[in-house]
């Protein structure tokens, strides 16, 4: 199994907060940020977001442009939490007509993927939670926003795969669609086969999960369909590079999709505040590559019986042998 490295695109933006609304640096055009990714070592796929085709730049011009860089269009992700209409809700909103809006939305992201050659998008309900007890009515929210994927999915089916990425938090106090549990239930409910789960590694953290568990989890039931990589302090999505903070996980998480022989892309997803995008970028490359070839070095029967022990020593000694020597 080969390690095939994706970039979201949004590690070229402007990295805003609300400290500094402005944002730290100006966002390159689209063409120059996929420009800058083709200078990128171990790159040569590119997520890119619904809202990337605007009248100026069609798919079309977008399909030339990646041709011209060498690079392939790995997904098409739809993220509503920037759009004021879906300040409220997006795909769990109570009034269809803002709701037929998302769900377009993710209408379009299917046809963008077909266009561009992907079979894969994911939707990121970041705008769907809530915020204070009482807010919501739960159950209609969780019948609304079912609904409304199984509509995007259906749209999409055969040949493009529906990805639903979970977060505990952020915006919102509290996201919908929070944990692995509660996507795989969600997947469960939908039953369509081109209805999976998009894990993020910070994500996971940031819900109190361990990454590489996650990811069996998933794989058990065939519904792990995208991840992404960050690192965080599991408080915040802090979008940090992918092995600064947690590299024993980062290190079992690469172990767990080499054992379910993961085939899709691995996309790093980060948002560098104050140092420079594309180094950002090589060390992240780095980071994973590395951690990819010292796995190479694990011997996995070995480490199957010392799990089978259930000593924990046994298997940090397997571990720290090729994590620390030589």
């Amino acid at each position: 199994m080969n390690l095939r490295i994706s970039l979201a695109l949004g590690v070229f933006a402007n990295a805003s907060d609300r400290y500094c609304a402005e944002g730290y640096r100006e966002t390159p055009r689209l063409q120059e940020q996929l420009a800058n990714t083709a200078k990128l070592k171990g790159i040569k796929a590119v997520e890119i977001a619904q809202t990337d085709i605007t009248q100026e730049l069609t798919v079309k011009e977008l399909k030339r442009i990646l041709r011209e860089h060498g690079l392939v269009c790995s997904g098409v992700a739809t993220n509503l939490a920037h759009d004021r209409r879906f300040a409220l809700s997006a795909f769990g909103h109570q009034h269809q007509k803002t709701r037929n809006l998302a769900i377009d939305e993710g209408r379009k992201a299917a046809d963008m993927a077909r266009q561009l050659g992907a079979s894969e998008i994911t939707i990121r309900l970041y705008t769907d939670g809530f915020d204070y007890p009482f807010h919501l009515d739960y159950t209609n929210h969780w019948n609304t926003v079912i609904s409304s994927i199984k509509t995007i999915a259906k749209y999409a089916s055969p040949d493009v795969n529906v990805a639903i990425a979970y977060k505990p938090r952020e915006p919102r106090k509290h996201l919908t669609v929070a944990s692995v549990g509660k996507a795989l239930s969600l997947c469960q409910e939908i039953a369509m086969k081109n209805v999976g789960v998009a894990m993020n590694f910070s994500h996971a953290l940031m819900a109190g999960e361990n990454p590489a568990e996650s990811i069996a989890f998933l794989s058990r039931a065939n519904k792990l369909f995208q991840i992404y990589f960050s690192d965080c302090y599991r408080m915040w999505d802090d979008m940090l590079v992918p092995g600064a903070v947690h590299m024993w996980e980062l290190m079992e998480a690469l172990f767990y999709l080499k054992a379910v022989k993961y085939k899709g892309y691995i996309t790093i997803d980060m948002l560098p505040q104050r140092i420079d995008p594309g180094q950002a970028c090589q060390i992240a490359v780095g980071n994973l590559s590395i951690f990819w070839k010292k796995l190479e070095k694990l011997d996995t029967s070995e480490l199957r019986k010392a799990q089978k022990t259930l000593d924990a020593v046994e298997s940090q000694k397997l571990v720290r042998r090729v994590m620390l020597q030589g």
